[in-house]
Parts: C-alpha cells; structure tokens; sequence
C-alpha cells in the first residue's frame, strides 16, 4: 500500500482529478507532445486546458520548442496511474550493497535509452551489426538461446539478426497483451540487442575455447553443458527483466514473469529450429 506520507502533494493532487489522469497518461505514452496535439485529443477551452497543465506543476515540463514531457516525478506519477510502479521507487543508491547488481545488468545504459532512444539509437545499431559481423567470423551464431555452427559462415548473421527480431517481437507483443504498456517501444528493441551480450561472449568462448557437440536433446547434454546454458540464460533473464522494469517502467515481479514467459517460448523454438537443421551446438 503506498502512503500519501512518502509521496510528493503535486502527485495526488494530479491524481485526484480524473482529466488530470488522462493529461498526465497521454504525455507519458506519447513522450513528448504539443500544445496542439492536447487539444486535438481533449477538446477543451484553452484556458481550461491551460489550468490543467499549470496545476500538474513539476509532474510536466517543455523543452526548447515548447513540447511537454514528463519530469522524473511526472514518470513516477505516470506510472503510478498505470498502477505499475511505487511512486517512492527507490533510486539505485537506496539498494546498498545490492546495488552492484543493477550496475551488472546494465540499469545506467538502459535509463540512457529510456530516457533518449533515438539518441542511443546509433549506438545500438553499431553494437547490433558488430555483433552480427562477430557470428560471421566465428560461424556460431544464437539461435534464441543457444550459441550453434552455422554453415555457410553467412547464414550466421542472418540466423542472429531474426533471433534478436523474433525475442523483440515475443517480448514487446507480451508486454503489450498482459501489462497493456505500449510505451518505449524503441528503446525496448534496443535493449534486447544489449541483452545478447552474454550470449556472443558465450558464442566466443564456444567458437575459440571449446570444441563440443551435442544433441539438441537436454537429456543427452553432459552436466557441465547443462550448467553454463543455465547460467548464461540466467544471465539474460536479469538483463531482460532490468531492461522491462526501466523501459516499460514494470514492477519486478512482472518484468520477472514476462522474462520467464520469452525464455519458455525461446526455448521452445530454438529446439524446434535446431531440429530441422540439424545443427550441433
């Protein structure tokens, strides 16, 4: 139950006006917006709109062409009228000595791309075609979830760019479908691309290091395979849910189902993929 007592007075005097709700909901699902397009969308008398946004005070700003958005207090009233975030969400200094686990799962790189994803556009998009240039070189490739050798050599970009689209789209179409939030579409895609990391570091380490093949089947996997898939999932499951809790400003427990949810579904194709290629890994 969050208190009125841990939570600035601006918050719930937007929240105790049902217009004031749907102002402060359509600037953070628009993230940046007009005068204009408010009053395409209210249909109210400017100064009525005017006061609205006047009382809605540090929740809303204007950058330099006079656009509104969102203030961090403005973020987390937005997502409190979501009914998805405490308001008085804990910064990552508040965690103590847990906090080097957010530093681990990359929170500062995604808040950048929450904040300005077409800002971090294109460094994502160079991370994301080096990335594919590093499978063709090695020729292992991810299928989903699992680091493959893929012949020919260029098949390996191919098979890595429709992984990271096709775990885009599961996670984006989950997220939108169960938890209704359709914001940061953008930045989401480019945290996937960020979440692949533990598996091109594994993809390396296969391709230079280790020399093993196995069926697709876990039952015949050696223990010790078995373990580092787990834990190089494990990984990506935190990098994932990290990028949904601060992309799509989802509680943890939520971020953590719609993870479970893409690993189950990943898992499920990659078997099948593999499978019909019959590739080893």
């Amino acid at each position: 139950m969050i208190s009125k007592k841990r939570t600035s007075p601006e918050i719930w005097k937007a929240l105790s006006n049902e217009i004031r709700r749907e102002l402060l909901s359509f600037i953070g699902e628009k993230k940046i917006v007009s005068f204009t397009e408010i009053q395409d969308r209210f249909q109210m008398k400017v100064g009525t709109l005017y006061h609205h946004l006047d009382t809605l005070g540090e929740l809303i700003t204007q950058d330099a062409s006079k656009k509104y958005l969102l203030t961090e207090k403005g973020s987390r009233a937005y997502a409190l009228i979501e009914d998805e975030l405490d308001v008085s969400a804990p910064g990552l200094h508040v965690y103590g000595r847990f906090s080097f686990m957010h530093t681990i799962f990359l929170r500062h790189v995604f808040q950048f791309i929450a904040n300005d994803p077409i800002r971090s556009l294109g460094f994502s998009i160079l991370l994301f075609i080096g990335f594919g240039v590093a499978t063709y070189f090695l020729s292992v490739t991810p299928i989903f979830l699992y680091p493959s050798y893929i012949v020919p050599d260029y098949f390996a970009p191919v098979f890595f760019i429709l992984s990271v689209l096709i775990t885009y789209i599961i996670s984006e179409f989950l997220v939108s479908i169960i938890f209704k939030r359709k914001i940061g579409r953008l930045a989401l895609f480019q945290g996937i691309i960020f979440a692949q990391i533990p598996f091109i570091i594994l993809s390396i380490l296969v391709s230079l290091v280790f020399e093993f093949e196995y069926s697709v089947s876990p039952l015949q996997m050696d223990v010790w395979v078995i373990i580092l898939l787990f834990v190089i999932q494990l990984i990506f499951v935190g990098l994932l849910m990290e990028a949904i809790v601060v992309i799509k400003q989802l509680r943890v427990e939520k971020a953590g189902t719609i993870a479970l949810f893409v690993i189950f579904i990943l898992n499920g194709l990659a078997f099948v993929v593999m499978n019909m290629l019959e590739v080893a890994i």
